[in-house]
């Protein structure tokens, strides 16, 4: 997690300082709102909350897609042969393994 997407905050009553992330911020001052708003019914602001709160979501997976450092079409393909190389070369020696165990195996039932 990046700098940026830390936030600092002095704890209360306490003279350390923590660092929080944005979820952890976020959720700290979602607490603090609610003690502060009056008991009632907010069934109108909830259903409203729901909508923001999902914009909010889809807003900040579209920027994060912007930070991804995609790789290139080269070394997609690079890494896409060293895997298929890997899988057949494992698959070979636990087949190799397995006959040899398998014989042994026979000749001592």
């Amino acid at each position: 997690m990046s700098d940026q997407e830390k936030t600092t905050a002095v704890l209360e009553g306490a003279s350390e300082v923590k660092t929080l992330t944005r979820s952890e911020q976020r959720k700290k001052n979602r607490l603090e709102n609610r003690a502060k708003k009056k008991e009632g019914p907010r069934q109108a602001d909830e259903a409203a909350n729901v909508f923001v709160r999902a914009y909010n979501f889809f807003v900040e997976a579209k920027e994060e897609l912007g930070r991804v450092v995609w790789p290139s079409r080269k070394e997609t393909f690079d890494s896409t042969w060293r895997l298929l190389i890997l899988v057949v070369f494992a698959g070979l020696f636990l087949g190799l393994v397995d006959g040899i165990l398998t014989r042994l195996l026979s000749l001592l039932v």
